[in-house]
Formats: C-alpha cells, structure tokens, sequence
C-alpha cells in the first residue's frame, strides 16, 4: 500500500481529520496482511497498537477457566484495539482474527501525541470512544432487558451477515446464551 492509499484509507476512516493530521501519522502506519487464527491482544499483556480492519474479521473476548465469553466482533472499517491499551494499561481482553485479513498497525504511542496536539485529532478521537461507549451501553441494556430471542433477533437485523461469518458457538457466547439455546431459537424462524 503507498503513501496515497494509506491516506485515502484514513480519509476514509476518520473523515473529519484535517489532511495535515493524517499526513503527520502516515509515516507511522503499516499495512499488513494476518491470517486466520492470529492473536492480535492477549489479556494481561501490553500493547502498543490498534488496527484499522481493511479486509476480514475479529473478535474481543474474556477467558475464564477454560472458556470463552465474546463480548465484540468487528469487521471491514472498524477499529481493534482495547481502552486499555490506550491508556497504557495490559489489556484485559483477547482479541483474534476469524478470517484472514488485511490490516493497518496504528502504533498508540503516536496516536496520544497528536490526540495531545492537535484538537481535530482529538475530536475524532473521542466520536469513537463515544461509539464504543454507546455500543457498551446497549449491549449492557440488551443483556439485562432482553430476552435471549430479543437478542438474537436484534443482532440479526443490525448485523446479517453476521451468521455467514461468525460461528455459531462465538454467537451463542456473544447473546449470553448456550449454543443449545441458540439452536433452540434458530429453529423457531
């Protein structure tokens, strides 16, 4: 990917970002291609980059005593990265890809100095920490007021495609439910 793609790319996932604030991160981006199964953040581990998803898929999730509970997935032009890498932190979560994908690396330490610096930045900054912070909202309001059915059926209507691309035990884990019960109301449609 050249210095134009790379721009246009982040024109394109940060459109309110001044040209001069895109140019003065593009020589700290990488592009790179990552396949299935690789681990982006390991919980209690520290690290120094977010990703743009280009092409491809991940999923965010907690492990506990063996298993998985999904809490996030993201797909083409969304961001990866945990709040707590942003602050510095070891991430309290796993994040893997589910396909191959193609990627480009943000390294942190860069994105806080022009957060620092320059306040378009910074605006287009905190929009996506408002979006994940109303995404958690919902999903927190989802789990406590919804049924599971609910749940299933609002994910299909905001995400279709989602069922091609996900497998069905990271779903059920994701709804808060078993991968029993998602058969179970699967069946009912």
């Amino acid at each position: 990917m050249n210095q134009n793609e790379f721009k246009a790319t982040l024109q394109e996932f940060f459109p309110t970002l001044r040209v001069e604030a895109i140019e003065s991160l593009l020589p700290f981006c990488t592009y790179t291609e990552m396949t299935r199964g690789t681990q982006l953040f390991e919980e209690g581990t520290y690290h120094h980059f977010s990703y743009l998803i280009l092409q491809g898929s991940a999923k965010a999730h907690y492990s506990r005593q063996g298993k998985q509970v999904c809490i996030w997935f993201a797909f083409e032009k969304e961001v990866v990265g945990t709040l707590e890498t942003f602050q510095g932190l070891p991430s309290k979560e796993s994040i893997v890809l589910l396909e191959d994908s193609s990627l480009i690396r943000l390294p942190m330490k860069q994105i806080k100095s022009l957060a620092d610096t320059d306040l378009a930045f910074s605006q287009s900054l905190n929009e996506l920490l408002l979006e994940h912070a109303i995404y958690t909202e919902e999903k927190l309001r989802q789990l406590l007021f919804l049924t599971a059915k609910e749940r299933y059926d609002t994910l299909r209507e905001k995400s279709p495609n989602i069922l091609q691309r996900v497998s069905l035990t990271d779903i059920a884990s994701y709804l808060g439910v078993s991968r029993e019960t998602l058969s179970r109301i699967r069946a009912m449609k």
